[in-house]
């Protein structure tokens, strides 16, 4: 959580309140290798298939018979990156080429599965395969859709459920609730192999005794772990949550029950594993001699490692990717509501300290006012003084302005629970009039004016140093925040990076505050005050993704987007945040988008080898053709909606695996366990007064399926399962179906319901599960 504020601080000067939205860009149709009606499709059927698509990617390709990594953690990294401290850049450019997933993600979270972002809260809880695939009965996703937590483990005491404020499940015997119940429709119920049976080997280790990791675990990796507790809303983590990093790493970085269980404990006895090592770009494991899961290391690896990096590269890529689009509206909502908070949980700590961290941006600018008016400097200059004699406005010299104290390290760690103290309506509190936040606006723009008529560059060098970059000056000391290094995780810029950007001659400084001085002229309006304090009372205590998808629409539209015509209002409260941005004329944007080019280097490098390796075969469409796509719905809110396509995979594929000629279909019996809990390794709970009523000992739980019904051998089990080592280009075609099985139109549930995988002759092939 503290690295969290540190990668926003460090980046929070160039975020001021005129912040951005995810651009609803989808690929031209040119993009896309098609024989269908794809081009034929409304904009809206455009944006659900696309979201439907980067989803059916990111699971076909975790697949034995393509890249080979286990899909949980990776659909934790894209979909709840914040409890999973996994996350992974969605944009950064490779041979000078931009990459783009975030578009994609985004367009599922927002129009296919809104409520999923309910788990992507400052809690502990991942996403698994079983919910997003419709392997359970229609209940178990309606249940959360009702309740906002599935129910797939429990704690000691058989609490069931997750992120509530208490009760809370531990990650204990998971998929064993004898409540719990597959679908009845075969095609959803073959879905099952999808939380075990993708990545390098996990059948052959699940035949040797290792189920995956201990309940309460954490990810593997070397980067922010959670903590989960009881009281901080518990956890689902257990067996393949996070198989790829705790493969590579030997154990979970972190465990709730303070058991340090590693890979090689839970083996049976005779066989020897070796972690990786990821700092020393050693990916692969090894069992029993044989080397294993560079692609799933290196993913999960990456995830956790560029964790900051990923905070700093999304709120990046807000700023890249404005638009204008009822897609878009709904992230520059999401950004405004960081850097002029209007909805605010205080229960969600993580993201209150963030917005409190946002709103100093705007808040803090009015105490550096304050002191250039009041204040003088080391030597005993006056600044106004200064101001006065090289032709500063005196009109605005002589207008009164209230004594704001700035927002610093001690309010954002121990004020965190106070909600009007984070709400954007706090600017105006302390009598502070609108009068006064006009002055502001008007005096910051002013500074623009000033620095661009002094007369030499000795005096802009003065100006620049006895105003904002001197430890001393008013600017600095507002916004010591963000400058100092960090206290608790909170700030860092540095001496040097405020330098840089306030610039020697001042001129990065105003034109910064030019941006700000815009800020505060909207919300010195009268309508604007209205507008906010009505937003702050109707959304008090909630977080932005509780709310459902009508109550954000209208929330969009109050704040001044016409879906009709598909722009934002002039002058209404989004419509002046996206002229800033989009407006280059306006001094202090261009400056803006080369600082996030400058921000996003690192990443880009970082990213390099994964791309190389992995995501250029997800993302780039040279790989996938799509054809006979069928959507019998318009909208993503309509009940019973369903979507159909054939995506063909020409990337590489694993050498080393034969799944792809494994043609016997293998059938699954009601009572199988997706999760492939093995219970031996759990047997003190499964044996306990708490659960063992709660369970069904009968369920086909740890036990290879294929192994059983098709008498495969160790050798048969470890040729399919492959190494995820060695690759080699393929040539696969999968049939997904997707269905949305919610009943409420305020809250769409898009679950895969059917998918079918062929060979390169055309024949179909099965997992074992």
């Amino acid at each position: 959580m503290k690295k969290l504020i540190n990668t926003l601080t460090a980046i929070t000067i160039l975020l001021s309140p005129i912040t951005s939205i995810i651009s609803c860009g989808t690929k031209k149709d040119s993009e896309k290798e098609v024989d269908n009606n794809y081009s034929s499709l409304t904009d809206v059927q455009k944006q659900m298939y696309n979201g439907a698509e980067i989803l059916s990617k990111l699971i076909i390709a975790s697949r034995h018979e393509n890249l080979n990594y286990n899909i949980n953690e990776i659909l934790s990294m894209y979909l709840a990156p914040t409890p999973t401290a996994l996350k992974i850049p969605t944009s950064y450019t490779y041979n000078k080429k931009q990459v783009d997933f975030s578009n994609s993600i985004e367009m599922f979270k927002s129009i296919l599965m809104p409520s999923i972002s309910k788990i992507d809260i400052d809690k502990n809880a991942g996403v698994y395969a079983s919910y997003i695939m419709g392997m359970y009965e229609d209940g178990f996703y309606k249940d959360y859709l009702k309740n906002g937590y599935f129910e797939d483990s429990f704690n000691k005491e058989g609490g069931k459920g997750f992120n509530k404020s208490s009760n809370n499940e531990m990650g204990i015997l998971a998929g064993l609730d004898k409540e719990l119940k597959l679908s009845n429709e075969e095609s959803r119920k073959d879905l099952s192999w999808a939380i075990q049976d993708t990545g390098a080997l996990t059948n052959y280790l699940l035949n040797k005794g290792y189920d995956g990791s201990y309940p309460g675990d954490s990810n593997g990796t070397k980067g922010p772990t959670g903590h989960p507790t009881d009281e901080r809303g518990g956890t689902n983590s257990a067996g393949y949550l996070f198989y790829n990093s705790i493969i590579s790493n030997g154990k979970g970085s972190y465990n709730a029950f303070q058991k340090e269980v590693t890979v090689q404990d839970k083996l049976d006895q005779g066989n020897n594993f070796k972690k990786g090592d990821f700092i020393n770009k050693i990916y692969s494991s090894e069992i029993n001699g044989i080397n294993f899961n560079k692609i799933g290391s290196m993913f999960s690896n990456t995830a956790g490692y560029l964790n900051i990096s990923g905070y700093i590269n999304s709120f990046v890529t807000l700023l890249k990717n404005v638009s204008e689009s009822d897609f878009g509206s709904e992230y520059l909502l999401n950004a405004a509501n960081y850097f002029t908070p209007m909805v605010v949980n205080v229960k969600d700590e993580t993201n209150s300290r963030v917005q409190l961290v946002g709103l100093s941006l705007l808040y803090n600018a009015q105490e550096a006012v304050y002191n250039i008016m009041n204040k003088t400097t080391r030597d005993g200059k006056s600044l106004k003084s200064f101001l006065k004699d090289n032709g500063f406005s005196e009109d605005l010299l002589s207008k009164k302005y209230e004594d704001i104290k700035s927002i610093g390290i001690n309010e954002v760690l121990t004020d965190v629970g106070k909600i009007d103290k984070i709400k954007v309506t706090r600017i105006y509190s302390n009598n502070n009039s609108l009068e006064s936040l006009k002055n502001t606006s008007l005096f910051l723009k002013e500074l623009k004016t000033f620095q661009t008529n002094l007369k030499t560059e000795k005096l802009k060098k003065e100006f620049s140093q006895t105003f904002y970059t001197d430890v001393t000056s008013p600017f600095y000391q507002a916004y010591n925040l963000i400058i100092k290094p960090p206290i608790a995780g909170i700030g860092g810029i540095g001496e040097s990076g405020w330098k840089e950007l306030m610039s020697e001659d001042g001129s990065g400084a105003v034109n910064l505050l030019n941006l700000l001085s815009i800020a505060y002229d909207n919300l010195s309006n009268e309508d604007t005050k209205e507008l906010l304090e009505t937003v702050t009372s109707k959304f008090n205590n909630v977080s932005i993704n509780s709310l459902s998808r009508s109550q954000k629409l209208g929330l969009i539209n109050d704040l001044g987007y016409d879906s009709l015509n598909k722009k934002y209002k002039e002058n209404s409260y989004m419509g002046i945040f996206y002229n800033i941005i989009k407006n280059e004329n306006i001094a202090g944007v261009s400056e803006l988008n080369s600082l996030l080019d400058f921000l996003n280097d690192s990443v880009n490098r970082e990213m390099k080898t994964l791309h190389e390796n992995a995501l250029q075969y997800i993302y780039d469409d040279n790989y996938w053709k799509l054809n006979n796509i069928n959507l019998n719905s318009t909208a993503p809110n309509e009940i019973g909606g369903e979507m159909e396509f054939t995506l063909s995979y020409t990337g590489n594929g694993d050498a080393d695996s034969n799944a792809d000629q494994q043609t016997q279909k293998v059938n699954v019996p009601d009572n199988f366990n997706p999760y492939q809990t093995l219970i031996k390794h759990q047997e003190d709970y499964a044996n306990s007064d708490s659960l063992k009523n709660s369970i069904d000992k009968n369920k086909k739980s740890g036990i290879i399926l294929g192994k059983e019904q098709l008498n495969m051998s160790d050798e048969d089990i470890l040729n399919y399962d492959g190494k995820g080592e060695n690759y080699k280009a393929v040539n696969h075609k999968y049939t997904i179906k997707w269905k949305n099985i919610s009943d409420d139109i305020d809250n769409p549930y898009w679950i895969i319901v059917d998918m079918k995988s062929f060979n390169s002759d055309g024949k179909e092939f099965y997992n074992i599960y």
